[in-house]
């Protein structure tokens, strides 16, 4: 094999480089598409109503037949409005299944626990997404001859790339005033590759709290 002159050498030696880190930048970005997330990918602000908002008492209730997931999400949200100065009443624990399912029944054990809004939760749909993930260096480069492009390439027929399927869980909040009955925000988010549903809500009482702050509904905590 012929020995490399010392500009073809680095040439070599960086065509190599630039094939490792653009390997390398495809799984981070495969490792990336695996985390969960949960973003509010779009909201909406009653623009009669002017924050901040002053509850005191607030029902949390996540619409859905998994318990688990259930006493996950309005336990997180009240947890959260606990931190905010506001009592967090998750229906779960105040509130039987059979009074959820009775709205005039429904209305009055709400009066009577002195509740000044309802924060309310439920998923709207689940869908998938798988792409394509290369593992050859795409990158443009220099190759004058055929047999130097044709050593870059070849090897890349015998190292494919793989797919990734992402998916996600598409869910809606929203907050309504008891007393007038109006729709104060609500907020549209998504969950990326969701395994825990603790963590899940965690990240979607986050989502919320951050989104009101943008909103100028609540406050942002001092720093």
């Amino acid at each position: 094999m012929p020995r490399l002159r010392p500009r073809e050498a680095r040439k070599e030696t960086m065509r190599r480089t630039l094939g490792t880190l653009a390997a390398m930048t495809f799984l981070v970005l495969a490792i990336s598409c695996a985390t969960t997330s949960t973003k509010i990918t779009e909201s909406w602000v009653n623009p009669d109503f002017h924050g901040p908002l002053a509850y005191e008492k607030v029902f949390v209730l996540f619409v859905g037949p998994n318990q688990t997931t259930r006493e996950a999400i309005e336990g997180a949200i009240a947890a959260r409005l606990q931190q905010r100065g506001v009592t967090g009443v998750p229906a779960y624990l105040s509130v039987p299944d059979s009074v959820l399912r009775d709205v005039p029944r429904l209305k009055e054990q709400l009066a009577q626990i002195h509740v000044d809004a309802v924060i309310v939760t439920r998923f709207l749909g689940k869908s998938e997404r798988t792409q394509y993930v290369a593992t050859d260096p795409l990158y443009w480069g220099a190759y004058p001859t055929f047999w130097g492009y044709y050593n870059m390439v070849y090897p890349t027929v015998f190292a494919p790339g793989y797919y990734v399927t992402d998916t996600f869980y598409k869910a809606e909040t929203r907050i309504y005033d008891l007393k007038s009955g109006k729709m104060i925000w609500g907020g549209m988010s998504r969950s990326m590759n969701p395994t825990d549903a603790q963590k899940t809500a965690q990240e979607l009482a986050q989502s919320v709290r951050e989104d009101l702050e943008a909103a100028g509904l609540v406050k942002a905590p001092a720093k």
